[in-house]
């Protein structure tokens, strides 16, 4: 029995992941139909030497993806058993290149039915999403590529090769001669590159080194002030009740878009203005959130005719992220509790091509 993955990156792969929540088949392939894979177009496509063997193979895709599957690969798929991802946790498969002995683990909603064939290959080395699959099931963080974007000894008889250039035919080749090649398929696809270079990225996990500076902090920040600063710079924002209160003042008057039309030395107190110009106005984005977030403020506490915690707040589920979220940080981060007694969250109402 074969378990379907993506050849490239197959020499990083130390395991195939699965959605808990999807069904998956074990098929058998029957027969090839005479018109053999489907081409879809000008794609580069044909069957691997083991559909061509007189004894064919057993294979496990997502049970959703069986039909598709059969026109795609040309071939008659007979549905033997099936089970959950979730039951497959575990299972053991062999390698098709060393032989290794891997398992198959619990990847995330990232699988899916789409396209391919319901499985994923897993390199913890090569890949933010499954470097954390790989410390979830303590795997071997694999990464066989130098700095030049080449193989390493540690791949074996594909040392040397370029990554992205010639190992993939390499690759192809090895496992069509060793009958672990269902189809070899040219495609399109999303793929990262450099800004600088305008090259494709390789990700890989490499070892790195950090100091930590707590030993030395305080004894640097006190060098700060003992330097002179062309332009000079404050140390320390100007923070205190007075300043605070009058930017209240001015957003409760003006709406906080007073921020960014405002000069500086309107947005001080009288008595700072012979200062303010060894001041500036921050205008990062701190959390696109926060108004709303710390509506509670604004609103609940100072109506006479609300209190805090609402009783109910009431949005959609795509606000678990955002307003729920940001009111609950802001409020707990300064009243060490939640702004809210009930949370309720509800679908949304879709057009007729599904949007809303």
């Amino acid at each position: 029995m074969k378990l379907l993955e993506c050849t490239f990156l197959l020499l990083k792969n130390i395991t195939v992941a699965v959605n808990p929540k999807l069904e998956y088949a074990v098929v058998e392939v029957k027969s090839l139909h005479e018109h053999g894979p489907s081409t879809g177009g000008a794609k580069k496509k044909g069957h691997g030497l083991v559909m061509k063997d007189e004894k064919k193979p057993f294979l496990i895709v997502a049970s959703e993806l069986v039909s598709k599957l059969e026109e795609k690969w040309g071939v008659k798929l007979v549905i033997k058993t099936r089970q959950l991802g979730s039951d497959l946790e575990n299972y053991r498969y062999i390698h098709p290149i060393d032989n290794r002995e891997c398992p198959v683990v619990i990847g995330g909603d990232y699988i899916t039915t789409e396209t391919r064939t319901g499985l994923v290959h897993t390199a913890p080395g090569h890949g933010q999403e499954d470097y954390v699959t790989g410390q979830k099931y303590g795997l071997l963080i694999f990464s066989p590529v130098d700095d030049n974007g080449k193989f390493t000894e540690e791949a074996g008889q594909f040392s040397g090769l370029d990554v992205l250039g010639e190992s993939n035919t390499a690759v192809v080749k090895y496992l069509d001669e060793h009958l672990s090649l269902v189809m070899e398929e040219s495609y399109e696809h999303m793929y990262p590159y450099d800004w600088r270079t305008k090259k494709p990225t390789i990700f890989r996990a490499t070892e790195q080194w950090f100091a930590s500076v707590e030993g030395f902090r305080l004894t640097a920040m006190d060098a700060i002030g003992h330097v002179k600063w062309v332009p000079l710079q404050s140390r320390e924002p100007l923070m205190n009740k007075e300043t605070i209160d009058h930017i209240k003042s001015i957003i409760a008057q003006k709406g906080s878009d007073a921020w960014w039309y405002m000069t500086v030395e309107d947005l001080l107190p009288s008595k700072y203005h012979d200062k303010a110009a060894e001041y500036e106005k921050g205008t990062d984005t701190m959390d696109v959130w926060f108004d709303s977030g710390s509506s509670w403020a604004a609103v609940l506490e100072k109506r006479d005719s609300l209190s805090i915690p609402a009783d109910l707040y009431l949005e959609g589920t795509d606000q678990h992220r955002g307003w729920f979220q940001s009111s609950l940080l802001t409020n707990v981060a300064t009243r060490g509790k939640a702004p809210y007694s009930s949370v309720l969250t509800h679908g949304f109402v879709l057009d007729e091509k599904g949007l809303r």
